[in-house]
Parts: C-alpha cells; sequence; structure tokens
C-alpha cells in the first residue's frame, strides 16, 4: 500500500481523503466496519490520537448459513395450488449490522450528549456507514464534519492518521 499526497492506493481501488484538515476542536473519528468500530479522539488538528473505545460484533465474520439453521416459511399462491418459500425483507447480515450500527450510534449520541467531542468523522465500509449514519440523531448528524466509505479494517493507527496529514 502506498499513501499519496491526497490518496491512499491500494491493490484494487484508490481511496481518496482529499484535502481535509481536522479542526482544532474535540473530534471523535470513527474507523470501523460491520465486525469492529474504532473510535479515536484528537483534540488539535495534528495531535495526537488517543483510542477513545473499541466496540466489536463477533457476529459479523460468521457465514449466512451459520446464522440461519431454519428454512424459510411457505405460503400458498394467491391463485392456484402452488407453495412456494417465502423471502426476508433483509437477511440476517443485514440484521446484525444495523444492530451493530444502532449501538455504535447509541455510542455516539451518548458521547455528544455528554461533551465529549464537538466534531465528527466517519471513515467506514460503505454498507457500514450508511447504517451508521442512519442511526445518528440530528445532533449528531450535524456534528459530521466528513465521512468517508473506505475500508479501514487493516488501517493501524499511524496509516489512519497519515489520511489526514
Amino acid at each position: 500500500m502506498v499513501i499519496g499526497e491526497n490518496s491512499v492506493v491500494t491493490r484494487h481501488k484508490r481511496e481518496k481523503i482529499g484535502n481535509f484538515l481536522l479542526p482544532n476542536a474535540r473530534t471523535y473519528i470513527v474507523a470501523g466496519d460491520s465486525a469492529e468500530a474504532r473510535i479515536f479522539l484528537t483534540q488539535r488538528r495534528f495531535g495526537p490520537w488517543t483510542e477513545v473505545a473499541t466496540l466489536s460484533n463477533p457476529d459479523a465474520r460468521m457465514r449466512e448459513r451459520d446464522r440461519i439453521t431454519d428454512r424459510p416459511g411457505r405460503a400458498f399462491d394467491s391463485f392456484g395450488k402452488g407453495r412456494h418459500a417465502m423471502t426476508q425483507e433483509e437477511s440476517a447480515r443485514q440484521h446484525d449490522i444495523r444492530l451493530f450500527a444502532h449501538d455504535v450510534g447509541g455510542y455516539l449520541n451518548k458521547a455528544l450528549t455528554a461533551g465529549d467531542f464537538s466534531h465528527l468523522i466517519l471513515i467506514a465500509e460503505p454498507t457500514f456507514l450508511g447504517f451508521l449514519r442512519r442511526e445518528l440523531s440530528p445532533a449528531s448528524s450535524k456534528s459530521i464534519l466528513g465521512d468517508f466509505p473506505i475500508n479501514p479494517t487493516d488501517y493501524d493507527v499511524a496509516k489512519l492518521t497519515s489520511l489526514f496529514t
């Protein structure tokens, strides 16, 4: 992986942050995916990042067939003698991601209410980012300075901070 001026280049795709500068205020940076969310605090633009919390979702690594052991229910057709399997509106994986995003969003909403931070930056895998944005309160949503659809699974603190310098 090569980190350039404005972007991160991986083997498969290019992930851009742009010319984004952190504020000189208490800022939470959330780096996560559907399995783990790490929350960092920085108080200055080029200051150190301290890890405030790590929230994990152990069910995220499970395969779909290991999550559900029952077959879907069956229903009669509206016309005729046929029967078919019923489908669910969301998969078990999506349900687990939504619940984990609810937990992370609740943590961030409480931290904002307690005055732990004033600005928020989200770096998350795109699917998880969408679920997380829906779980944030209006006040938390207003505190977002930037959200970046990047999967930070393999990033350590040094790589994350280098995205903003």
